[in-house]
């Protein structure tokens, strides 16, 4: 069973992530809301642990299984982090060819000292200074990390009950290390993002467990399970839901109220996991299936087109003489584009997520799924028995 409508809010999300980075200096930059969009980063944390329980929670039972589950899920996430730290490496050459006129190559954030951290998916345990490259990978480490986290309890506890148990401890230490070291509230990356995931993905396990209960004490008669007629009770939470969202990112960013991140979206994803109101059903229409299917792509490339968009916007002021950005940094990392009008600004961040979309859908098709398809292979070959040539075959 899947949960597409789950799917669809993953894909929303990333482009509120993607819009959220992008500094351009028009109306959308200035709404509370995206302001506040870095919060997503738990909702993908709190769904995972949600759907990576509902998968695997009766199927790692002995070392075998958790090995090929860290290997599906290294096919997962790992070829395409590695193909955008990569695509970074040829804008670095072209600014140390002093092309772009930008600071110095290989410096700072690109420094070449960070590559293997980040091939090796450790670069959200404090081993760096600061974000590395590809800014969003981060939390790519940090949830490989609760993958791992996640087989070895499941390996060491061996019963349902006792993994909920340690999934409980496990998710509070996590906020506890969050809420008594960062100095950012929960927006925590390099330094504590491991902690910061086991919070929301074994918040999203309890959720998980929580669902499981709920459909167990027959709560599906009244609005599951897949988005059909719908019923008002189902509309209503779904409502209220989405409202408490909106509101929820809009005003806990920056402040403490942001520790609850984790818990308020393990509430929606246990509401639209059971698919039964008309948001649901609005969600699990093609185009929402077909941008969540895209939605780690999205994550990924995001990035690397903001930075082809600040190094196009870098070339038109020099050849024009035009200022195109205004803010008092100067390195790039906080300035933002302006040029022409406010409204002018929009039309960008619109072109912006459109080719942020356009690319990932080639990730997808040429990366991702490829990616998946050669690990699963080898999953495939590791378990294929050898044949033993039979007599006439020797002969």
């Amino acid at each position: 069973m899947r949960f597409p409508v789950l799917d669809g809010w993953r894909g929303l999300c990333a482009l509120f992530v993607a819009l959220f980075h992008f500094n351009a200096a028009g109306h959308f930059y200035l709404v509370p809301f995206v302001r506040g969009s870095y919060l997503f980063v738990d909702f993908f944390f709190v769904l995972s642990g949600f759907v990576i329980t509902h998968a695997y929670i009766h199927r790692l039972n002995s070392t075998a299984d958790g090995r090929n589950f860290l290997v599906r899920r290294l096919g997962r996430v790992w070829p395409l982090h590695a193909a955008t730290l990569i695509a970074f490496i040829p804008l670095e050459i072209v600014k140390a060819l002093a092309v772009s006129g930008e600071t110095a190559a290989f410096t700072g954030r690109f420094a070449p000292s960070s590559i293997l951290s980040n091939l090796f998916l450790v670069h959200s345990l404090g081993i760096e200074d600061g974000l590395t490259w590809n800014i969003p990978s981060w939390s790519i480490s940090a949830e490989f990390l609760a993958y791992v986290s996640f087989a070895a309890l499941c390996l060491l506890a061996r019963r349902t009950w006792l993994v909920t148990a340690s999934a409980v401890a496990l998710s509070a230490a996590g906020a506890f290390v969050v809420m008594g070291w960062s100095d950012q509230y929960i927006d925590t990356s390099f330094d504590f993002g491991y902690f910061r995931c086991l919070y929301g993905f074994f918040t999203g396990h309890v959720t998980y467990r929580l669902f499981q209960a709920a459909r167990g004490a027959g709560l599906s008669r009244l609005s599951m399970r897949r988005p059909t007629a719908g019923s008002p009770i189902a509309g209503l939470s779904e409502g209220l839901s989405l409202a408490a969202v909106i509101v929820f990112v809009a005003t806990a960013r920056g402040n403490a109220l942001s520790y609850a991140s984790p818990l308020l979206f393990g509430l929606v994803v246990w509401v639209f996991a059971f698919e039964g109101g008309t948001i649901s059903r609005l969600l699990a229409m093609r185009p929402f299936q077909w941008l969540g299917a895209r939605s780690y792509s999205v994550y990924m490339v995001h990035a690397l087109i903001i930075a082809l968009y600040e190094k196009a916007a870098v070339a038109m002021q020099r050849l024009s003489g035009q200022p195109m950005f205004v803010g008092p940094a100067a390195d790039g990392e906080d300035r933002l584009i302006f040029f022409g009008a406010t409204w002018m600004m929009d039309l960008l961040a619109l072109a912006y997520l459109g080719t942020v979309v356009a690319v990932a859908s080639l990730t997808y098709r040429f990366v991702e799924i490829p990616g998946q398809s050669s690990f699963n292979a080898l999953l495939l070959k590791r378990r294929k028995p050898a044949v033993r040539p039979t007599a006439m075959e020797v002969t």
